[in-house]
């Protein structure tokens, strides 16, 4: 409470006039509180100007919504058709088809792609949100948005393990709720399709190289055999034209005092020896028979049996398995209405509040200066 000091100043007429003044070291509450509460409706005015005005930001303001997926590596369901594709060409390749790593090869490229910037570029400078908000900008303003847009309304979150979330996160930042979650389902899409289709380009480049190398040994037994039985022929053609001129129809030897064979008829120089009924006989016979070819052969033909079906299927599959759909999360980041409205008020408050002190402080000095220049003029 604040002390009244009295002053006793006597005038000229022999009556004292009493300065009532007070001690600025302290403040009566009960004076502040009653200059508040008489000047209240000035006070609620200025809250309730102050609450009209965040009002209309709240309700004007340009929103903005994050929609949010998690996602993790995708269920052998989700990758049966091509988990088929890829042991069908295990089988012949001898590579490995395991399915924990198949997968996990899969989501890994998924990540990878979704966070390379360029991919985030493409996808929101084709977008119809980035025409939309960018349409009476310049071209550098349009870049500048665009990068923004890239780095800090679609990002991409690894797990979080100190909340628990052992998925990557997937968020998308538009001014609309419906718009967020289009286009993060879209951007999710877009990132699969691209994988699953390199990773298929990759394996049927694989799978052809394989087929071609497959028919190439193919066509190098076929050729080989074919060539040793052209040579063949053409030798015993040969020796049968020269038993013919030598007039050698039977097998003829040429013996030793004790009867052993000079003469290696096994040579070719010398197989005309053979006589002409034996060497045509073998060349009939020769002609006339199929080719023999090694198993080898028919392992590379049942290979390409199962090799080049392949070429045609066509295998989809998720590179991703949703823990929360783009659905389930959409959150208002701005404006927070009711927060700017209960700010707008307590500002309004203290304004009018500060008005009053102000307003009141103002008259008090004015009443002092007043009194003692009264006081002055009676001493």
């Amino acid at each position: 409470m604040s002390e009244n000091v009295h002053n006793p100043i006597m005038n000229n007429t022999g009556y004292y006039y009493v300065n009532g003044g007070n001690n600025n070291d302290e403040i009566d509450l009960f004076d502040l509180l009653y200059k508040l509460w008489s000047r209240k409706l000035i006070i609620l005015a200025v809250s309730l100007i102050a609450t009209l005005f965040a009002g209309i930001y709240a309700f004007t303001a340009k929103e903005q919504w994050t929609a949010k997926v998690y996602i993790c590596m995708p269920r052998i369901a989700q990758i049966n058709d091509y988990l088929e594709l890829r042991r069908a060409f295990s089988l012949v390749s001898g590579t490995d088809a395991n399915v924990q790593n198949i997968a996990n090869s899969l989501f890994a490229d998924f990540i990878s792609m979704a966070s390379s910037p360029d991919e985030k570029l493409a996808f929101l400078s084709h977008s119809d949100y980035f025409f939309e908000q960018t349409k009476n900008m310049d071209e550098i303003s349009q870049r500048r948005w665009l990068s923004e847009m890239a780095e800090k309304g679609l990002t991409i979150s690894p797990p979080d393990e100190k909340r628990n979330l052992p998925y990557f996160a997937i968020s998308l930042t538009a001014d609309n709720p419906r718009v967020a979650q289009a286009m993060l389902e879209s951007y999710v899409q877009r990132i699969n399709d691209k994988v699953i289709e390199q990773d298929d380009s990759e394996f049927r480049n694989k799978l052809a190289a394989m087929i071609q190398a497959r028919k190439k040994e193919k066509q190098d037994i076929d050729f080989n055999l074919k060539a040793n039985r052209n040579n063949q022929l053409a030798n015993l053609e040969r020796s049968l034209n020269t038993a013919q001129k030598a007039g050698i129809k039977n097998y003829y030897t040429n013996t030793s005092e004790k009867g052993s064979t000079k003469i290696e008829l096994t040579n070719t120089v010398h197989q005309y020896m053979l006589g002409e009924n034996f060497l045509s006989a073998e060349i009939q016979s020769l002609s006339d028979s199929p080719i023999i070819y090694p198993v080898r052969y028919y392992e590379i033909e049942r290979e390409l049996e199962m090799l080049e079906p392949l070429l045609k299927q066509q295998a989809g599959a998720l590179s991703y398995r949703y823990q929360l759909s783009p659905g389930e999360y959409l959150k208002k980041d701005r404006p927070k209405r009711a927060l700017i409205l209960a700010l707008g008020g307590i500002l309004g408050v203290m304004v009018g509040v500060g008005f009053v002190l102000i307003h009141c402080s103002i008259k008090d000095f004015r009443r002092n200066r007043q009194r003692r220049s009264i006081a002055e003029n009676i001493s």
